[in-house]
């Protein structure tokens, strides 16, 4: 015996589903959605990367508002699903999924479904002929125990057969229904079950065949997919065991001797021998219970007895989900899937044994579920299929970084728009203090400090208005405050002109008291003029001049401020002794 690894393929023949566990099932109306022929499996990751508002989505998941969701995501269905199926039929039922890889998040046929199947064949491989000597044998205490070994003292035979994972290509969904058998009278007769058992305890199964009612869809690699993996047959470690003072504590010895001395062939042998006598009761099941396309399902059964070779280069092999009581066990108690004898106890009282069977649908013609065919592969061929596989994988990372690329793209984006957002804010703001600061500038006739304001709010939002009417206004201001200080000026300058002539020459021609006394207190208080005698007598001079009715318009008070007290004095009294 030696230790012997064997790169397999694994080709579906039947639709094939590993389930996942029913909490990984999807509900409709929170994990998927139907709508135009096409399920959409939803990614929660995808949902909220679209922006859409998760409190919302989750109360509509938590009734399972279908309706509500396909509202809510719209026109962005395709992009917030991780993946889309064509629909085959409806069904308000949860959707089984496959079985799926963490890391690539593909399908995956798990190395323990493979060898559970394994196991059930060699089981009746092992204990078929004993129990037909031994008719309690069925009843043997702690029977999986007997026929396979312990793990606790390490003879358990199927420690010493490993069975690698097996990535799988895409899934399909596909639809499936329970032919069922049903009483009339005291005959019994094949149907198909449409709904649950009623209120009166009958079955609702019928002749007529529906896709609709009751009916399950399942996540299934479908015919003509295969995958890559191995099988490990450790007879070197069986040796070394039953070499080890075991050999008494191992039962069926010799057949598992054989198994192990015979290699891959020998066990594919027992494979297809248990399938075989399985598929023969099977069809013999539902030749004598027909139903409405029950004769799609022979066809299947009698195409799958083909496929099993001869010369056991192969291995058929049922496996997973609608595996049923019979194939699950090994096929080792019953001769005759009819005589299963009735149910004694329990709801099912009086009812036939495993009279059920899970029929899928597929490419219009019904079969059985779950038989795969396992072939040795070459070194060559092993290695074109890893090569395949790996350009899968590759595939898939490519596409992975692409869409994460995509992410940070987008996430990037989205930080960008909420610092724009941010900085708009911000300069809203500011912009908003700029210009209170400007009107209450404008306010106080400050033009200048209020145009600063102006233009500084300008410099930060130049799209805003409000700055531009304070500028218009106070620039307007401030044109006519500058053409009032150049008139005051130019008056300035004209003034300094005018008032350095001699005082008497700055009189002449004036025809008013009150405008004597004023040009009299400008010229006074021009720099560099005194006031003295001459220009004394050149006010009264002037006095003389003007009309006698202004000459007594004359005030003292508006003297003293022109010339001062002495010099007003003296021209009073001048004036007074003239007259």
């Amino acid at each position: 015996m030696e230790n012997k690894k064997y790169d397999i393929e694994l080709e579906v023949l039947t639709p094939l589903c590993v389930g996942a566990g029913g909490e990984k099932d999807w509900r409709r109306g929170a994990d998927f959605v139907q709508k135009n022929g096409k399920v959409y499996v939803l990614d929660l990751q995808k949902v909220a990367e679209l922006g859409i508002s998760m409190d919302t989505l989750s109360s509509l998941f938590l009734n399972a508002d279908e309706r509500g969701v396909l509202n809510l995501l719209g026109n962005h269905l395709e992009d917030a699903s991780r993946y889309v199926f064509p629909l085959p039929y409806s069904t308000t039922n949860d959707i089984k999924t496959f079985l799926r890889s963490q890391f690539f998040d593909l399908p995956v046929v798990a190395g323990s479904s493979i060898k559970g199947a394994i196991r059930s064949a060699l089981f009746n491989y092992f204990c078929a002929e004993e129990r037909k000597d031994n008719p309690s044998f069925r009843n043997t205490d702690k029977l999986n125990e007997h026929v396979f070994g312990s793990m606790k003292d390490g003879t358990d035979f199927m420690r010493f057969i490993q069975v690698s994972d097996m990535e799988m290509p895409e899934t399909e969904l596909v639809n499936t229904k329970i032919f069922n058998l049903r009483k009339e009278g005291h005959n019994w007769y094949g149907g198909w079950k449409h709904a649950s058992t009623d209120r009166n305890g009958d079955s609702n199964t019928s002749d007529t065949f529906s896709p609709l009612g009751f009916n399950t869809l399942y996540e299934c690699i479908v015919p003509n997919k295969v995958g890559l993996g191995s099988i490990v047959l450790s007879g070197e470690s069986f040796e070394r065991l039953i070499h080890n003072g075991r050999s008494l504590s191992v039962n069926y010895l010799e057949k598992k001797k054989a198994l192990m001395n015979g290699g891959l062939k020998a066990l594919f042998h027992v494979i297809n021998k248990t399938t075989a006598s399985y598929l023969r009761k099977e069809k013999a099941f539902f030749d004598k219970y027909p139903a409405e396309r029950s004769d799609e399902v022979i066809e299947s059964i009698n195409y799958l007895l083909t496929m099993i070779p001869s010369d056991d280069s192969s291995c058929l092999l049922k496996m997973s989900v609608g595996v049923g009581f019979h194939a699950i066990t090994g096929d080792w108690l019953y001769d005759d899937f009819d005589d299963t004898q009735f149910w004694t106890r329990g709801r099912d009282e009086g009812k036939k044994k495993y009279k059920s069977r899970k029929i899928a649908e597929y490419a219009r013609r019904l079969q059985l579920m779950g038989f795969v065919r396992l072939t040795k592969l070459s070194e060559d061929e092993a290695s074109d299929f890893k090569d395949d596989i790996e350009s899968a994988h590759k595939a898939i990372l490519d596409k992975r970084k692409e869409r994460i690329y995509q992410q940070e793209i987008e996430r990037q984006r989205v930080l960008e728009e909420e610092r724009q957002r941010q900085e708009t804010k911000r300069n809203q703001e500011h912009y908003e203090q700029l210009i209170i600061l400007a009107k209450q500038f404008q306010s106080e006739n400050q033009w200048k400090e209020a145009i600063e304001k102006a233009k500084e709010a300008a410099t930060i939002m130049p799209e805003g208005r409000v700055h531009a009417a304070v500028l218009e206004d106070c620039e307007r201001q401030l044109a006519i405050l500058q053409n009032i200080q150049e008139q005051q000026i130019r008056q300035a300058e004209a003034d300094a002109e005018k008032f350095s002539r001699p005082l008497a020459e700055v009189l002449a021609g004036i025809t008013s008291a009150g405008n004597l006394v004023g040009t009299t207190k400008k010229w006074a208080h021009q720099a560099g003029n005194t006031f003295g005698e001459s220009e004394c007598d050149a006010f009264i001079h002037a006095l003389h001049a003007l009309p006698s009715k202004e000459q007594g318009r004359l005030k003292r008070t508006d003297l003293i401020k022109a010339v001062g007290d002495e010099w007003a004095e003296r021209i009073i009294h001048k004036q007074s002794n003239n007259h």
